[in-house]
């Protein structure tokens, strides 16, 4: 599975389970849907998102089936993904496929993208 970093759960906002995303992602419109399946953490537990809206430089989330602050407690700290395939990118690209390509220009090669 082709998995994508979207950003790192930083905390929990309220006691009805809503976390808090921070996220320099570039197609977060693409992410942050009624029904999108993230996967958080080295394990990747599927979560779906119940609800979503923006907060300060955040990105806060509701999960489905979760309403209590104990239940995603768990995820702080954790990174969150989401799969490519659930992008619908329509040909287009994120900026981590850049990551190790070559910088051409005028037939001069300048180094490979690495950050």
């Amino acid at each position: 599975m082709d998995f994508i970093y979207v950003g790192k759960m930083v905390g929990t906002h309220g006691i009805k389970g809503e976390i808090r995303i921070i996220s320099n992602f570039d197609k977060k419109e693409k992410v942050f849907l009624l029904d999108m399946p993230l996967y958080i953490g080295d394990n990747k537990e599927k979560e779906v998102i119940n609800s979503y809206r923006k907060h300060k430089n955040y990105d806060m989330v509701t999960l489905r089936g979760i309403n209590d602050i104990n239940e995603v407690l768990k995820y702080k700290g954790q990174k969150v993904y989401v799969l490519r395939n659930d992008l619908n990118l329509d040909g287009d690209f994120v900026l981590d496929d850049l990551l190790g390509m070559k910088i051409i220009s005028n037939n001069e090669e300048y180094g490979i993208v690495e950050d």
